[in-house]
């Protein structure tokens, strides 16, 4: 039997974590990879709900693949990521031509999934299952560098976002399996990695040892082999000082911030429930360039949060002139499935949110 499959990723850096993970399965089970969906006999899109744009560019190309059942009963296709946790078993009456729907959790239980979908089961696995954290699971085959997840959900609930809803509560892998995952990378051939989480600052809640983010990045820092170490996403209210004198110490430890503010204005942040005010981010920045000098920080905006006025939006565009940040993620609000802000009153027009990005887009421009 052919088995060739193809996967097309979605979204951020963790889908993409995710894939490589999906790859190394289906090529320790005989899998061979192609880039032409036509010579597929399992294709999987592996998508995002974070942003409603990711979410219907992915469903689209869902429903485009029914022309590629048609050619070949036999296809298998596969929905993975956010998207089937969000929505549920209803996708599979949506898209009649979809054999397999799972989540980020159940990715350890591929195997099995291909196994009913090649029976002719409806294959699903959307659950929490224990088995997703364990080492080993990431291939790097002739790459310099990769993504390495160190820990998986989120417990920070901001209003606008889907992903405690999507992959879960916060679960931190243990130092000692993710120093091994390292060292089997760096055997590989990976010089570079880059550290993800939904927020790596909270990295070590809940695990037996006593350690944290900065305690990682240290016994990181000593592996041989390793050349550069990068790290996603941090949050602003969990920077500690210790976190910024590791990032200033560190020798392998690349000297960037990627630090989401997300809105200058404290009602704004207050109505996402972010945690923190724009004094406490303007002083987390200063503190960051005095220890760190010629740190590179960026930040993500987002425009058109409900409620959000026009005097907010100009303490966005103010902070941006002071920050002058090395670059920028901006967006419009997308309103989330099971968020609070989906509810919220005072919904911005989708044509005043365009004229919000552009301004914001063209304030960076101007301060960098």
């Amino acid at each position: 039997m052919n088995k060739e499959f193809y996967i097309r990723t979605f979204g951020c850096q963790m889908n993409v974590a995710d894939s490589e993970r999906i790859k190394s399965l289906l090529l320790r089970d005989g899998y061979q990879e192609t880039a032409n969906p036509e010579e597929a006999n399992l294709i999987i899109l592996n998508t995002c709900a974070v942003r409603k744009h990711a979410e219907d560019r992915a469903l689209a190309r869902l429903n485009s693949l029914k022309h590629h059942k048609k050619k070949n009963p036999k296809l298998i296709i596969g929905l993975f990521g956010c998207i089937p946790t969000l929505y549920g078993e209803k996708l599979l009456e949506q898209f009649p031509h979809l054999d397999i729907l799972c989540g980020p959790n159940g990715i350890g239980r591929i195997e099995s999934l291909l196994d009913e979908a090649k029976e002719g089961k409806k294959a699903v696995a959307l659950k929490e299952e224990n088995g997703l954290l364990n080492a080993g699971c990431i291939l790097a085959e002739n790459k310099k560098k990769t993504f390495l997840p160190i820990m998986k959900g989120c417990d920070n609930y901001c209003s606008y976002c889907v992903v405690p809803y999507t992959r879960g509560r916060e679960r931190s892998k243990p130092s000692s399996q993710i120093m091994e995952e390292i060292k089997n990378l760096t055997k590989q051939g990976v010089k570079e990695i880059t550290l993800l989480g939904q927020n790596v600052n909270s990295y070590g809640k809940g695990l037996s040892e006593r350690i944290d983010f900065a305690g990682l990045l240290k016994l990181a820092d000593g592996i041989e082999g390793l050349e550069r170490i990068k790290f996603m996403t941090s949050h602003p209210k969990d920077i500690s000082q210790n976190l910024l004198e590791t990032i200033a110490s560190g020798k392998k430890v690349e000297k960037q911030l990627h630090l989401p503010v997300q809105s200058g204005s404290d009602l704004v942040l207050k109505r996402m429930n972010r945690g923190y005010a724009v004094a406490d981010y303007k002083r987390i920045v200063k503190n960051a360039r005095e220890l760190i000098p010629g740190i590179s920080i960026s930040t993500d905006i987002i425009v058109g949060f409900p409620g959000e006025k026009e005097k907010d939006f100009q303490e966005t565009l103010e902070l941006l002139a002071e920050i002058r940040f090395d670059f920028i993620y901006a967006f419009k609000y997308s309103d989330r499935p099971k968020t609070a802000a989906s509810s919220f009153e005072g919904q911005v027009q989708e044509k005043e949110k365009e004229r919000r990005l552009e301004e914001v887009f063209k304030a960076y421009k101007k301060a960098s």
